[in-house]
């Protein structure tokens, strides 16, 4: 066995603790990285979300006080109601002439309102030369509820 001197053995001690200690730093660095990766992914996918409302949120307004011919007033439907969920957070409206009016909430009533239209002669059928009057209803929180479309 060989002898070592004890200056030899705690040189090397003290080299293997730096050692340690520099990848403990540098761990807890990452660790640290990591964390504020995730809480900017989670800001920005929050921004993300906010902007996508309000940016449908505005081509949805855009439509109040605004007169449209009733092609548009359809194929507004098929945007907002037209997906394979149909789910959308507010309601349109027709109001025909007679007064009669057509809510659309989901995919379903979107496709009764195109076949009723299709016949032209129903009740709350759209016709797509016909205007209409746009309007938007929002609730005390800035939220659309409801967007109808008066025939004029």
């Amino acid at each position: 066995m060989i002898k070592r001197n004890r200056f030899e053995v705690v040189g090397q001690s003290l080299v293997f603790a730096a050692g340690v200690i520099v990848a403990v730093v540098f761990v807890s660095i990452m660790v640290m990285e990591f964390e504020n990766a995730r809480k900017l992914s989670d800001a920005v996918n929050e921004n993300m979300i906010e902007l996508t409302a309000t940016v449908r949120d505005s081509t949805v307004t855009m439509y109040d006080g605004v007169k449209v011919l009733g092609g548009d007033v359809l194929n507004f439907g098929r945007k907002y109601f037209g997906s394979a969920s149909g789910a959308c957070p507010f309601v349109m409206k027709i109001i025909t002439d007679s007064g009669q009016s057509v809510v659309v909430s989901d995919s379903e009533g979107l496709k009764e309102l195109v076949r009723v239209s299709g016949l032209g002669t129903a009740p709350g059928a759209v016709d797509p030369t016909d205007e209409y009057l746009g309007s938007v209803s929002q609730n005390a929180n800035g939220i659309i509820t409801e967007i109808s479309f008066t025939k004029v």
